[in-house]
C-alpha cells in the first residue's frame, strides 16, 4: 500500500504540481491582453479571462488532491457537510449563480481562509473558532466566493502572462504552506511579490476591494446580517494592533488597509439592518472543532477546564454547545459514563427530543456506545438516527463502519456500493468499501476499490499498481474487466503528460 510522503516534503510536492499545471496553462493561452486596472471593473465583468474555467478547474483538482494525500484536509464529514450546506446559502444568491463551489476545512488554530483555483475554497478551523456569529463567517465566505465570481486569477493572468503565472505559482504555494508554516508562507508570498511587485500589490488591492464589494452583496441577498463583517475584521485589526507582527493569517493574506474598510463601512450604511438568528448547528460546529483541536492528554484536560469554567461563570454563546463539548472531550478520554451525562443535558436543552433530535448529538451518542465496545447498541441507535437524518453523511459512514465491525460484510458491500453512486469523489468511502469488499473474500474488488481512492488523492502510480492487481485477482465479471481496462487506459494517460512536464 502506498503511503503518504513525509510532511517535510508535502509543500515542496504541492507547490511543483501547481506550478507545473499553471505553466501547462500559460503555453495553452493566446498572446494575452495587455490591461492595466485602473478602475474598478463593474460587478460581475471579469476583465482579461484568458484562463479558462476548466483549466482553473483542473489546478484547483490537482492541488486538492496533493492536500487529501497528505492528509492536511480535515476529514469529518459532519463538519464537511455543515460548511458546504452552510455555504451553499451565500452561492445561491445572484452574484455566485452558475459557478461551481467546494468548500473544506483545515484543522489549523489560525484565523484564515483562501480560494483556490476552480471554486475551492479552504476555510482553516480558527476561523470557523473565532467567528462569534453565523454572520461573522458569511462574511468571510462571501469574500472568498467574491473572488471566485470575479475571476481573479485569470484576470491576474491577463497583466503579464509569464510573470503572473509565476506570481501566482508563488500565491498557491503560499497559500498551501501557511496551514503549516506561517514563515515558509511569507517568503513565498515575497518571492513572488519580487517578480512583478508593483503592478500585483496594485491588483491586489482592486481585487480585495472587489471582493469586499461583492461579498457585501451576497451577504444582504443571502439574508446575513453584512454589519458583521466589520466587527469580525474589526476584531482581527484589535489583534494585529496588540501583537504587532503576530497578525491573523488572513490579515497576512487579505490586507486590511483603513480605506478598505472605511469602504465597507459606507456601504453597509445604505443596507437595511436586519436580524440574523444563528443555528444550534453552528454552534455546535464551533464547540467540536474547538473541544478536539488538541487530542492530547494535556490538551484534553485543558479544554475540559475551559468548557467546565464557561459554565461557572455563564460565558458562552450557547450553553448546549458547552455541555455538547464537555461530552466529546470525555469520551475523547474514554471516560463514558461522563460523556453520556454530559451528552443528556446538551440535548435537554437542544429541544424536546433530547439528543435523538440533532444529528450532531445522535451520532455522538452513537459513537460513545461503539467506542465504549458496545456496537450493537450503536448500530441500534445510528439505524434509529438515519430515521430522522438520512441525509447524514457522518451518520451513514458510522453505519457502514459498524457492519464490517459487526461482521456483516454482505451488508456493509450492499450499503456502500450504494453510497458510491452518490460519493464518488469521496475518498474515505472508497477506503472503507475496500474494508468491506477484503473482510467479504472479494480481493479484487477490494483492489479496485483501493485504486479509485488513490486516484482521487492523486496517487496515479499506486493507483495504477491496485488496478493491475485487481486484474489477477478471480471473482471479477467481463463487465468489471473492462472497466478496469478502461480507467487503466485514462491513469497511464495522466500518467504519461505528468512524465512530459518533468
Amino acid at each position: 500500500m502506498c503511503r503518504p510522503a513525509p510532511r517535510t516534503a508535502w509543500r515542496a510536492r504541492v507547490a511543483g504540481a501547481a506550478l507545473a499545471a499553471l505553466l501547462l496553462a500559460a503555453t495553452s493561452m493566446p498572446t494575452p491582453v495587455v490591461a492595466q486596472i485602473t478602475n474598478l471593473p463593474r460587478l460581475g465583468d471579469a476583465g482579461g479571462v484568458e484562463l479558462s474555467p476548466e483549466t482553473e478547474r483542473r489546478i484547483g483538482e490537482a492541488i486538492m488532491g496533493d492536500l487529501r494525500r497528505e492528509e492536511v484536509l480535515l476529514d469529518d464529514a459532519e463538519l464537511t457537510d455543515y460548511l458546504n450546506a452552510f455555504a451553499s446559502k451565500l452561492t445561491d444568491t445572484r452574484p455566485a449563480q452558475g459557478l461551481t463551489f467546494e468548500f473544506f476545512l483545515l484543522r489549523d488554530s489560525s484565523l484564515n481562509a483562501f480560494a483556490l483555483p476552480g471554486g475551492y475554497i479552504g476555510v482553516h478551523s480558527g476561523l470557523m473558532v473565532t467567528a462569534q456569529t453565523e454572520s461573522e463567517l458569511a462574511s468571510v465566505l462571501a469574500h472568498e466566493i467574491g473572488h471566485v465570481t470575479q475571476r481573479h486569477v485569470a484576470r491576474m493572468l491577463a497583466q503579464n502572462q509569464q510573470s503572473s503565472v509565476l506570481s501566482l505559482a508563488a500565491v498557491v504555494m503560499a497559500l498551501v504552506a501557511a496551514t503549516q508554516n506561517p514563515q515558509a508562507a511569507a517568503g513565498l508570498v515575497a518571492l513572488g511579490g519580487s517578480v512583478q511587485e508593483s503592478t500585483m500589490l496594485s491588483f491586489s488591492r482592486d481585487a480585495e476591494r472587489e471582493a469586499d464589494r461583492v461579498g457585501l452583496e451576497i451577504l444582504r441577498e443571502a439574508g446575513f446580517q453584512p454589519r458583521d463583517m466589520i466587527a469580525f475584521f474589526g476584531r482581527m485589526q484589535q489583534a494585529t494592533r496588540v501583537y504587532e507582527s503576530a497578525a491573523p493569517a488572513y490579515l497576512r493574506t487579505h490586507p486590511l488597509t483603513g480605506e478598505r474598510m472605511a469602504d465597507i463601512q459606507n456601504r453597509v450604511l445604505d443596507f437595511r439592518y436586519r436580524q440574523h438568528a444563528d443555528s444550534l448547528e453552528f454552534a455546535l460546529a464551533r464547540a467540536k472543532l474547538a473541544a478536539l483541536a488538541d487530542t492530547s492528554v494535556d490538551g484534553l484536560r485543558d479544554q475540559r477546564k475551559s468548557l467546565q469554567n464557561q459554565l461557572e461563570h455563564g460565558s458562552y454563546l450557547n450553553q448546549a454547545s458547552v455541555w455538547y463539548g464537555l461530552a466529546l472531550v470525555a469520551n475523547a478520554q474514554r471516560d463514558f459514563t461522563t460523556a453520556r451525562e454530559m451528552l443528556a443535558k446538551a440535548g435537554d436543552l437542544a429541544g424536546e427530543q433530547g439528543a435523538a433530535g440533532h444529528p450532531f448529538l445522535a451520532r455522538l451518542q452513537a459513537q460513545i456506545e461503539q467506542d465504549s465496545g458496545h456496537p450493537e447498541q450503536a448500530y441500534e441507535l445510528v439505524e434509529a438516527a438515519l430515521t430522522r437524518f438520512s441525509d447524514s453523511r457522518a451518520i451513514r459512514r458510522m453505519k457502514a463502519d459498524l457492519l464490517i465491525d459487526l461482521k456483516r460484510t454482505a451488508e456493509a458491500v450492499s450499503f456502500l456500493e450504494q453510497e458510491r453512486a452518490v460519493y464518488r469523489q469521496d475518498p474515505t468511502l472508497w477506503r472503507t468499501l475496500a474494508r468491506a469488499y477484503f473482510a467479504n473474500g472479494q480481493a479484487g474488488q477490494a483492489h479496485w476499490a483501493t485504486a479509485e481512492e488513490y486516484a482521487l488523492l492523486g496517487a496515479w502510480r499506486a493507483a495504477h499498481a491496485q488496478f493491475k492487481l485487481a486484474q489477477k485477482q478471480p471473482g471479477l465479471d467481463f463487465y468489471q474487466l473492462s472497466q478496469i481496462d478502461v480507467r487503466l487506459e485514462q491513469i497511464e494517460a495522466t500518467i504519461r503528460r505528468e512524465k512530459e512536464r518533468e
